[in-house]
């Protein structure tokens, strides 16, 4: 029950994480948006049945999405119009919320997703496109460009590739935790 809002949250993963900055500004969009529905979840807790929280839930995730959608687009618009059907997909885990007890269950959740989207940006773009910070210059300040390394394997930034990546990732944990099945 832990894992799964970030469960629900892999679709937006495997749609926009195929470049580092895309994963970098989900996971940011994902912290903002699971932090905020837990923290305003919390005290309706005790005074709502299990359906009229998860409405509050989905108000709550539109609210804190379209804020996100908001300052993504004040950023960079080149990156909000990239991940603006990614950012509809966060409001699965944010619906999620509601059947975790802890006052802090969107930060834990938001902290995993972040992690996961930049160690997911980082291999799909490292391995697939070849390179490293592609499209930095989407965000102001930045004259970045990026790092190109070598070649890349093209079928790691389709959303077949991401399958495979976490396949890959998952059958690493499992080698080196065993008991964690």
């Amino acid at each position: 029950m832990k894992h799964l809002p970030l469960l629900l949250a892999l679709p937006s993963l495997f749609w926009a994480g195929d470049l580092l900055i895309n994963a970098v500004a989900l996971g940011l969009a994902g912290l903002l948006t699971l932090t905020l529905c837990g923290l305003l979840l919390a005290p309706l807790r005790h005074r709502l049945d299990a359906p009229q929280m998860t409405l509050a839930a989905l108000m709550l995730a539109c609210l804190c999405l379209g804020s996100a959608q908001l300052l993504l687009q004040i950023l960079s618009h080149d990156l909000a119009a990239t991940l603006e059907p990614a950012l509809a997909l966060l409001l699965l885990p944010a619906l999620a919320l509601p059947r975790t007890s802890t006052l802090l269950a969107g930060l834990g959740a938001g902290l995993r997703l972040a992690a996961l989207a930049l160690l997911f940006g980082s291999l799909r773009e490292l391995f697939g496109h070849g390179s490293l910070l592609t499209h930095a210059d989407w965000l102001p300040g930045l004259a970045l460009n990026g790092w190109q390394f070598l070649h890349g394997l093209p079928l790691l930034t389709h959303a077949a590739g991401a399958f495979i990546l976490a396949g890959l990732l998952l059958a690493l944990q499992r080698y080196r935790k065993p008991e964690n099945v």
